[in-house]
């Protein structure tokens, strides 16, 4: 129904059928690509609503007509708020009577003045639970009917049934607000036929409208969203719709009408059954959302064979990228956490070995997993997609995987010389077991003498802290 459904669904997918590899899944914008069937899976936001022509019809038929006058005179004098759920846990029914209990509790104004028209439609009668939900709310209609009500007034008229479709829309029509309190709701439609049913009224209904609804990203702009569980919250809402101008409710409704009567249950339709065409036209790897992926190409071997040994007599440098998964380890080692067998240690230490190489391994997974399987070996390591950079021991000082002193950065930006200096002394020192004087690396080189600390961080990741005169503020 809304986006948020959808990116939830496409990271459930990822996290149950796995990312990546030669069975589980890329995510992307428009979908997921499955890589064992070697297709497209399209996901994409298709908010439903309804058809409002047989509400607004309705409003004009005798049998609704004379339902409006009799609930006029039932409640002259009075403003009805209306509720109309599911017997549920989700729909939150028992919140809404604790928001109405603390209403009429704090804003004694409206004793006497206000009707809460609950129709509570029976669900899953014969589950424990339910029957459970059943008594407690009719113990809450009993308790705030007993502490508000009097002979003459009831602030609640609860109905345990269903009701015919011309009930229907006259308790829609005659409603001043519609109160819905629902904990989570896919969409909640019944906002969207009290909506249609407030189209030829002069006074224009208002919606108080649960933010964990599917309809409060559709109708928040013109409704009024509260968090069911903050029973003062919705206790407010209820006051200010009672309260708002005509003006403003006529600007509110301008708003959820427009949306209403745009998006159908017809355009739902036509919009769902057209994607679903083009997600066939276009659900094989070439055509589908995600065509611009590259395969996996074989490894050209002779050809690295030969650059590898032409680099060397050159005295060259390589610069070698390595994988975790699906290159130094299997997707079963892996998901089961079992480390990379000997013989690819072996051979990651001989490549590091030779002063022309720089082996880099970098993995998903977290720094103590990635240290702890190879954090011995002279090689740079890279965990949870570059989150954390271990260097190799000894690289400060040009031994321990060859090659020369790699460009320092800070946050993505290049330090300058001056303080690639400073953190290449703080290193010296911190191996010597002193302390190395940083002129100028702090704050710009405006406080000179400032103490620069070289430490080791988890799992040996360096760090520098540089304070100046022993205050905190310095550059980091």
């Amino acid at each position: 129904h809304i986006y948020e459904y959808a990116q939830h669904f496409t990271s459930a997918c990822g996290q149950v059928l796995g990312i990546g590899g030669n069975t589980g899944v890329t995510q992307g914008p428009d979908g997921l690509f499955d890589h064992a069937s070697r297709r497209s899976v399209a996901i994409d936001t298709f908010p439903i609503g309804i058809d409002p022509a047989p509400f607004e019809r309705a409003l004009d038929s005798s049998a609704v007509k004379d339902k409006i006058i009799d609930l006029q005179r039932r409640f002259d004098g009075k403003k009805v708020l209306l509720g109309i759920d599911r017997l549920d846990y989700v729909k939150g029914i028992p919140h809404k009577l604790k928001a109405l209990e603390y209403f009429l509790g704090n804003y004694p104004a409206w004793r006497g003045k206000v009707v809460l028209v609950q129709i509570a439609v029976p669900s899953r009668t014969e589950v424990a639970g339910y029957q459970k939900l059943r008594a407690n709310v009719h113990r809450l209609v009993s308790r705030i009917n007993g502490t508000f009500g009097t002979l003459e007034y009831v602030p609640i008229h609860y109905l345990d049934q269903s009701m015919k479709f011309p009930e229907l829309c006259a308790l829609y029509y005659r409603a001043d607000s519609m109160v819905v309190t629902s904990l989570r709701d896919g969409m909640n439609l019944v906002s969207f036929e009290y909506l249609a049913c407030q189209t030829s009224k002069n006074a224009k209904g208002v919606l108080v409208l649960s933010e964990f609804a599917g309809a409060a990203q559709a109708l928040g702009a013109g409704a009024l969203l509260v968090n069911p569980y903050n029973v003062a919250e919705v206790a407010r809402a209820i006051d200010e719709s009672l309260n708002m101008p005509a003006s403003e409710r006529e600007e509110r409704f301008e708003y959820l009408d427009k949306h209403i009567h745009g998006h159908t249950a017809q355009e739902w339709a036509e919009q769902y059954v057209g994607s679903l065409r083009h997600a066939r036209q276009t659900s094989s790897y070439d055509a589908g959302p995600f065509s611009e992926l590259s395969l996996a190409a074989t490894l050209p071997v002779q050809q690295v064979v030969a650059s590898y040994k032409a680099c060397e007599r050159s005295a060259g440098q390589r610069l070698l990228i390595f994988g975790l998964l699906g290159t130094l380890i299997d997707y079963e080692s892996f998901a089961s956490l079992q480390p990379p067998p000997q013989w690819v240690r072996r051979n990651l230490a001989a490549l590091a070995a030779s002063p022309h190489n720089t082996l880099v391994v970098l993995s998903g997974r977290e720094r103590a997993l990635l240290n702890e399987w190879l954090g011995d070996l002279p090689i740079w390591l890279v965990a949870e997609n570059g989150l954390w950079i271990r260097p190799p021991p000894g690289w400060e000082s040009g031994g321990g995987g060859g090659g020369r002193r790699p460009e320092l950065r800070c946050r993505g930006r290049r330090l300058r010389a001056a303080d690639q200096r400073s953190l290449a002394r703080a290193l010296e020192a911190r191996k010597r077991g002193g302390a190395a004087v940083c002129g100028g690396a702090a704050d710009g080189g405006a406080a000179r003498g400032g103490e620069a600390r070289a430490g080791e961080g988890r799992a040996g990741a360096v760090h520098l802290s540089s304070r100046a005169g022993g205050q905190p503020g310095g550059r980091r």
